[in-house]
């Protein structure tokens, strides 16, 4: 009962999100589900997304601005990293990071992310059981051709053709 909850809450975020990207020139989509391994996205624009097992390290980039990264579920103590990256870990990981510049690091398990702006990513998936992820394309909770297993090297993507900063 709860996984259909949390990804009906999921999809309800992801509507607001789509209708800002749809407003801003040149931004990219990466769509992210049930990967594992690690996803780092560093992008200016909003990245919702859930995690079943394991750690996200979160840098708000414009701290100043009037938005902050929402993160739910960490059973673990919240970390600091750096001068501004907090990491959070544990299961059930919930995070929500709308309208500013973040670099995030996700590791772990049952990866679903969906991220619009632009930016980059790097993406690594386990060699057994990686995850699928499109760019630009569909969502990958229904297998299509736009769907590729995560690459088992550690590999840089682009997001949008906008400036990231």
């Amino acid at each position: 009962m709860r996984k259909p909850l949390v990804i009906f809450v999921l999809l309800a975020l992801a509507l607001p999100l789509a209708g800002y990207a749809a407003t801003q020139v040149g931004d990219g989509t990466l769509s992210v589900e049930n990967g594992r391994g690690k996803v780092v996205v560093h992008a200016k624009g909003g990245i919702i997304g859930r995690l079943d097992r394991g750690s996200i390290v979160v840098f708000d980039l414009t701290p100043d601005d009037a938005f902050q990264p929402i993160v739910y579920g960490d059973d673990e103590p919240v970390r600091l990293v750096g001068e501004n990256g907090f990491q959070y870990g544990g299961r059930q990981l919930r995070f929500r990071l709308i309208g500013g510049t973040y670099r995030v690091v996700v590791r772990g398990s049952g990866i679903d992310l969906s991220a619009v702006g632009n930016g980059f990513a790097w993406l690594e998936g386990d060699p057994l059981d990686p995850g699928l992820y499109s760019l630009d394309g569909p969502d990958c909770r229904v297998p299509t051709a736009g769907c590729k297993p995560l690459p088992e090297r550690l590999t840089r993507v682009r997001l949008g053709s906008g400036d990231p900063r």
